[in-house]
């Protein structure tokens, strides 16, 4: 693939810096309080991006700077080292909004929780630890205190907790006594599966790396080799989204390529029952003409991308859908106006035209642009009104169902079909100025809030 920033370039960093920042900038004021971004990137940029990310994130908001091991071989060929990792930059919006990071155990953790007892039924089974300190060479005050064994003899030594936490542990039934060969007693805690969870590690080296999401990637378009030389595995994505979302997070991908982030919020939706929603965004940057996705119909980046949510979408158990939508020009005849006191052009709005709307505008558009200026989100439901038999009215609600409005782009309107409504004094009602006429546009004003276009 051709990148617009070749290394060739004097202002090699500073170009990609540039353009980085304002979508940085950009992605902290929609992140929400508790919000986490993670940065992929690799030794080039690196320092250069943590330095940017200090700035815009503020440095005490760097969670950490993860190590991902990308490869697990190979390499040979290479002149100096054999590059095995990239990094993944992770930051919070506001760190002290953040509580615990943990995520819930693989399938080969959970086969070492075996032991049964009598509360199996509300704790289900349990591992033991040894009740001692993680760092015996980091002591703590208040740690070392006496444990009356099984026998009464007493064991005294630095715990994993103060003398209140052992009886709290004592008193749940989560303390375990075991003689070891020696004769000794030895103090072990019971850890319940449906409790458990894991901290995320810094260093990544057992999850998936980056010949199995060219695998996956190959599964779903047979061959498209050529586009796409290291897209990240899906089993990386939902690594992160396991100890940094909750069921109903928005996900948002700002050079989403291939799109693997959104497969992995469908696969993870579908393992844990959650309710997150992607965001992908991509350009449409040309695929290689002679590459096999080209040829395979795919022109651009993002046209690939989205047949992948469409056919993940057809294969997960839980029904699933996307929109996409391409930025495009207003609906809205404009004028270009350059202000005297600066270069910039400046687009505005024609009013007191006839009519508003620029030639060749389709429905859908206008109705998503006009449901945007009205400050509904574009995952809003527009449905037309089937009662109707003249003119074509569709009511456009909020995902939250609280709020809605009407509007129709009928060049005229017809007061039967408007009275079938029942609009009342809150309800909102959009129509073109040109579809008025003074008598329904006094009585539409009384029965309800007006607004023309």
């Amino acid at each position: 693939m051709q990148t617009s920033n070749p290394e060739t370039s004097g202002r090699y960093h500073s170009t990609w810096l540039s353009m980085m920042y304002p979508r940085l900038f950009l992605a902290r004021q929609l992140l929400t309080e508790d919000g986490i971004i993670f940065l992929s990137i690799d030794d080039h940029e690196v320092y250069n991006l943590r330095l940017m990310m200090n700035e815009i994130f503020g440095e005490e908001n760097c969670l950490q700077q993860v190590v991902w091991q990308r490869h697990g071989g190979g390499g040979n060929d290479s002149k100096y080292f054999a590059t095995d990792h990239e990094y993944i930059l992770t930051f919070a919006k506001n760190f002290h909004a953040i509580d615990k990071l943990r995520r819930p155990l693989t399938e080969k953790e959970k086969t070492s929780y075996k032991q049964k007892d009598e509360h199996f039924e509300t704790r289900g089974p349990y591992k033991t630890s040894v009740f001692r300190p993680m760092r015996p060479d980091n002591p703590a005050p208040g740690l070392r205190y006496e444990i009356e064994c099984p026998d009464g003899t007493m064991v005294h030594d630095e715990w994993g907790r103060k003398e209140s936490g052992f009886l709290e542990l004592k008193n749940e039934d989560r303390i375990v006594f075991k003689k070891k060969q020696n004769g000794e007693w030895q103090v072990e805690y019971k850890i319940y599966l449906n409790e458990s969870k894991r901290v995320p590690r810094s260093l990544l080296t057992k999850v998936e790396k980056n010949p199995k999401g060219r695998k996956q990637l190959r599964e779903i378009f047979d061959d498209i080799d050529g586009i796409f030389s290291n897209p990240k595995p899906v089993g990386l994505i939902k690594h992160l989204l396991q100890f940094s979302t909750n069921s109903d997070s928005i996900v948002l991908d700002f050079f989403a390529g291939s799109c693997t982030t959104a497969q992995a919020v469908m696969e993870l939706n579908s393992e844990d029952g959650g309710n997150r929603q992607f965001i992908m965004v991509q350009l449409p940057e040309p695929t290689p003409e002679k590459s096999a996705g080209h040829k395979a119909g795919f022109e651009t980046i993002a046209e690939i991308g989205k047949e992948r949510i469409r056919r993940v979408c057809q294969n997960t158990p839980e029904p699933s859908g996307f929109r996409a939508f391409k930025l495009d020009s207003s609906n809205y005849k404009t004028e270009i106006v350059p202000e005297s006191n600066d270069p910039q052009i400046h687009l505005i709005e024609l009013k007191g035209t006839l009519d508003p709307l620029r030639e060749g505008w389709e429905i859908e558009d206008v109705l998503y642009e006009i449901a945007l200026r009205e400050r509904y989100p574009l995952n809003s439901t527009i449905q037309e009104v089937e009662e109707l038999t003249t003119n074509s009215v569709f009511r456009i609600t909020a995902p939250d169902g609280e709020k809605a409005f009407y509007i129709c782009l009928d060049t005229e309107l017809k007061a039967t079909d408007i009275e079938r409504l029942g609009l009342s004094k809150d309800s909102v009602f959009i129509c073109r100025d040109i579809a008025l006429n003074d008598t329904l546009a006094a009585n539409l004003a009384l029965q309800c809030r007006l607004k023309t276009i």
